[in-house]
Formats: structure tokens, C-alpha cells, sequence
């Protein structure tokens, strides 16, 4: 029971520093028939993806700054040979770069463990993977020559967020002469923040929708005097209807691409995934009449693509 306690206390503070919640955290996402839903009534997996997806925003906030001390030496440097940042790259990465063959991809396939598809269906994926390989290696080879020759003075190791707007104008790191700020920083970020937003939005409002939906029907089942399980069975199960050979031949047809596989080999999988299909729809339906009979009150808001002074305003309420 203490670890449970301890490991939600953690979930729930961990990622706190990311700098990427929209607004103030609300603690209650809803409230059904006066009965509150609050983040911690959340389950553990979904807190647990939740913290995941924040920390892609710390360790990327850690990382922007090496590559913003970067992105500017390429820019002072394509200054001085008076070309443009694209004709540097050509001419110091990509033109570098020996293309990988087919034989090398061959010997990576046979290699690989997993070998459900064929060489040639993934021959282009293991390429083009190969070639950002290589680019990336020189791209630290090309950036280590330009800092050996640059004057880098780096003030703050420790990227953290802004928890206001004055703090926009905090200096990491000096290059030549030019600053480095937390707006560098936040400004590049702002693309995979928003992301990160949505996802954690899409996180509670599947585990809130659940919710909503279990407390519903425990209502209900309360108010007719018998169980969740007997209204399920009453108002779902008996409603599916049947999935037919038909429905699972079109199915197939329209995915076999993407299957890559005899329609022997997957019928009865493709059969139990519309017959899943068909029961969420069902219980969806169900969901929603209980719901227009009750009073659900959600303050979960979708994110909004944020600009830079609108994230620092959120964060600090």
C-alpha cells in the first residue's frame, strides 16, 4: 500500500518541470451527478504514459541547447563564405556522405531478428535509415570542426523553463559574441510542446471518457437495483450483431496491403477486431444514452497550438 501511494505521488509530480502544461492544472476534469473526477483518480498506466511523454519535453529542452550553439556556428559560418545554411550542408555533410548499398541493407535484413516482411519490401526503409545514420555522424563530425574554432562560453548547463515572461531573457550560453536565451530555447521547442500537449490530452480523455462511462453505469445499475455486468449484458452483448464472412472479405480487401498475408492466415483475427469494433460501438451508443439522462460537467479542454508569451503566461497561471 505504501509503494501504490508512493508510485502515485510520484506519477503525479514527476514531469512537473517540463514547462509544457497549457494552463494552471485543474484537479477536477469532471464532475457526473455531483460525483467529482479528479487527476488522481486517473489510473497508474495512464499516468505513467503521461510522465513519459513530458519527459521527451525535459530531455529535449537539455539537448536544444547543443543544438542551438549549432544551428548559430552554421549560421555565422555560411555568413562568412557568403552562401546560405542549405549550400553549407551541401557542401560540408551531405556531399560527404557515401551512399549506402543494397548489399549493406541486405546485411542488415539478414541480420535482424524480425524478418516478417521481405528484403525488398523493406529495402528503402533500411536505407533511407542508413543514410540518416551517416548524415547524423557527420553532422557531429562538420559541428565538432566549427566549435574548435569558435569562441563558446556556456553560462548555465541547467535548461529549465521559464516561469514567467522576464525569465524569456535568461542567457545559457555566448557563441562569438551572440547570446543564447530561454526564448531560443522555448521558441524551438514550441512545435513538440504543443504535441506533447495533445497527446497528454488524448491520455485523460480516454481514461476520463472510461471513467465518466463506469460511474454511470454503476449509477444505473444501482437506481434499477442490479449490476453493471447485467446492464452490459442486457444493453451490449445482445445488440452486436454478427460479423460476417463478407464483412471480414471487404476488410481484408481493403487492407491487404498492409496485412501482407493470405486471407486464410488472418481471418480470424480480422473477425475478432470488427467483432471488438462492433461491441465499442455498441457500448459507445449505451455511454451516450446514460449521459443524456445524467448531468456531466467536463472542464478537460483540449490544448491550443500556443504561442510563446501564451505558454510563459500559462505557466505561471
Amino acid at each position: 500500500m505504501i509503494l501504490h501511494l508512493f508510485l502515485l505521488w510520484l506519477l503525479l509530480f514527476q514531469g512537473s518541470s517540463c514547462g509544457c502544461e497549457q494552463k494552471p492544472e485543474i484537479n477536477v476534469l469532471a464532475v457526473v451527478n455531483g460525483v467529482r473526477i479528479t487527476r488522481k483518480d486517473l489510473s497508474i498506466d495512464t499516468l505513467t504514459q503521461i510522465s513519459i511523454a513530458q519527459d521527451t519535453v525535459i530531455v529535449a529542452r537539455s539537448r536544444q541547447l547543443e543544438l542551438k550553439v549549432n544551428d548559430l556556428l552554421l549560421e555565422m559560418e555560411a555568413k562568412r563564405r557568403g552562401v546560405t545554411t542549405a549550400e553549407l550542408l551541401l557542401t560540408g555533410v551531405t556531399s560527404k556522405i557515401t551512399p549506402p548499398t543494397e548489399a549493406e541493407a541486405k546485411a542488415i535484413y539478414e541480420q535482424s531478428k524480425n524478418r516478417d516482411q521481405s528484403f525488398n519490401s523493406v529495402k528503402n526503409s533500411i536505407l533511407a535509415q542508413l543514410r540518416a545514420e551517416r548524415i547524423a555522424a557527420r553532422v557531429r563530425e562538420f559541428a565538432n570542426t566549427l566549435r574548435a574554432g569558435a569562441k563558446i562560453a556556456i553560462v548555465n548547463q541547467q535548461v529549465t523553463p521559464p516561469t514567467n515572461e522576464a525569465e524569456l531573457a535568461r542567457v545559457f550560453a555566448n557563441v562569438n559574441g551572440v547570446n543564447i536565451t530561454s526564448s531560443d530555447i522555448e521558441t524551438a521547442l514550441l512545435p513538440l510542446i504543443f504535441q506533447v500537449q495533445q497527446q497528454v490530452y488524448g491520455l485523460r480523455k480516454r481514461d476520463l471518457d472510461m471513467r465518466i462511462n463506469d460511474l454511470l453505469l454503476e449509477e444505473e445499475a444501482k437506481r434499477l437495483g442490479t449490476t453493471p455486468q447485467a446492464l452490459i449484458y442486457s444493453h451490449v452483448n445482445t445488440q452486436i450483431k454478427i460479423v460476417t464472412e463478407e464483412q471480414v472479405r471487404a476488410y481484408y480487401n481493403a487492407n491487404k496491403a498492409q496485412l501482407n498475408r493470405d486471407f486464410s492466415e488472418v481471418k480470424v483475427m480480422i473477425m475478432q477486431y470488427l467483432l471488438e469494433l462492433e461491441k465499442r460501438q455498441v457500448l459507445a451508443a449505451y455511454a451516450e444514452q446514460l449521459r443524456k439522462k445524467s448531468v456531466v460537467q467536463i472542464y478537460l479542454t483540449e490544448p491550443k497550438p500556443p504561442n510563446l508569451r501564451q505558454l510563459c503566461c500559462n505557466l505561471v497561471g
